[in-house]
């Protein structure tokens, strides 16, 4: 008897098995899910036209490989003042499985400062299983992630991708959308060049932005100091192959550091779908991303507030490395929300957002249109667990029963 409650302590104990962030918890909502396809994983280069070298990883549907290993995302962090730190990300995709048929649409994701290519898998490879082809961009100012460099370095490096993040982005639809015309291009030839949405977190979200047709200020406190380098983009032209964008945490809208005019967001006419917390404190939230949805008039546009959150609301969770590292809790940890859950609601309405815009599908599209702006607001009939549906008329569809809390989804049409 007692070797049998040692057993059973030390199952208890022991720790669950590594899993990717791409696979959902138990308590996510339904169009979380992995999708029906095995997920591929090749590595690319791009040059920007203005000769920047660019690694770019690109996920897409495959054909199962039973038994080949998957992917495991490894990266070191150097942070400012602390020790350098490896970390591992765990994967569903398997390098160089065989692409399924097909043209897919093309969704580009494009990482916050200091992030690399591999810090949101969790929306990667989700949505390639999904059958998108999906292409996250390593914009080479990390210098290994989370800080690093001192504060010269730091200063530079933002000045850096200040000017770069959306000419980047340009530059990867670019190149991506150019290989679908090569049909001996094993992944290229599977792009649909014409439907094309972009994700941007934070950074990324500020190039997001203006790849999508926001003009930067001329006058602004991010533009002026940089000498004319961004006076090509004071006037934007839209590539007609982006669909759709969403934006995670944009930063550039607070005042400080405020980008654009009111005018210069309301060119934006694609469809968005913003994401961030009420207390983000990087971009921040009713002066800062509240301001960029509120005067992106030209675009039908939802925001997904989560409440009480701060700026970490786009990326991968904490690795298991960083567990023992409180210097590393600000850059993925949330204090009040898990960070799974995170990622399970971004998974949920990011697939909703882009099956409706870039597939065309209503009945995803329509896990968009919830009754209630406040999600506390929204009431449980009397029925069993489950995802809500259309018996539960005014509970967010998708959603389980006591699991809609703290957040709020604010739609407005384009004008």
């Amino acid at each position: 008897m007692r070797s049998l409650i040692v057993a059973v302590a030390l199952t208890i104990a022991a720790p669950a098995a590594a899993r990717s962030p791409s696979i959902p918890v138990a308590d996510a909502p339904e169009l979380a899910a992995l999708g029906p396809s095995a997920v591929g994983l090749e590595h690319v280069t791009v040059t920007t036209p203005a000769g920047r070298s660019l690694d770019v990883m690109v996920w897409y549907p495959a054909t199962p490989a039973p038994g080949a290993k998957p992917q495991t995302y490894a990266r070191t962090l150097t942070p400012d003042d602390f020790p350098p730190l490896a970390v591992t990300t765990e994967g569903i995709a398997v390098p160089g499985a065989p692409a399924k048929p097909g043209r897919l649409p093309l969704v580009i994701i494009s990482h916050g400062f200091g992030g690399w290519a591999g810090g949101m898998t969790y929306l990667a490879e989700n949505i390639a299983s999904k059958n998108y082809i999906v292409a996250a961009i390593d914009h080479a100012d990390g210098q290994g992630g989370v800080n690093g460099g001192g504060a010269a370095g730091r200063l530079k490096r933002v000045a850096g991708t200040i000017i770069n993040r959306a000419r980047d982005q340009e530059a990867v639809l670019s190149a991506l959308a150019a290989r679908a015309a090569d049909p001996k291009d094993a992944i290229g030839r599977r792009i649909d060049a014409s439907n094309i949405a972009i994700i941007g977190y934070s950074m990324g979200g500020f190039g997001v932005l203006a790849t999508a047709g926001a003009a930067y200020d001329k006058n602004a406190p991010t533009v002026a100091p940089l000498g004319g380098r961004l006076d090509d983009q004071t006037v934007r032209v839209v590539d007609p192959r982006l669909k759709a964008i969403v934006a995670i945490a944009p930063w550039g809208g607070q005042p400080a550091f405020r980008s654009w005019t009111a005018d210069s967001v309301a060119a934006i006419k694609v469809p968005s779908l913003f994401i961030a917390g009420d207390h983000d404190d990087v971009a921040q939230y009713p002066d800062g991303i509240r301001w960029l949805y509120d005067h992106a008039t030209g675009s039908n546009r939802w925001l997904l507030v989560y409440r009480e959150a701060h700026h970490n609301t786009g990326g991968n969770p904490p690795m298991p490395e960083t567990r023992d590292r409180p210097d590393m809790a600000e850059s993925f940890a949330e204090p009040v929300w898990r960070a799974e859950r995170i990622n399970a609601i971004n998974q949920h309405f990011v697939t909703a957002f882009l099956d409706r815009f870039l597939k065309g599908d209503a009945k995803h599209g329509a896990y968009l249109d919830v009754p209630t702006v406040d999600g506390d607001a929204a009431t449980w009939a009397d029925a069993p667990r489950g995802y809500a549906g259309a018996a539960q008329a005014t509970y967010w569809p998708g959603f389980q029963r006591r699991w809609l809390l703290g957040l709020e989804l604010h739609h407005d049409a384009a004008q």
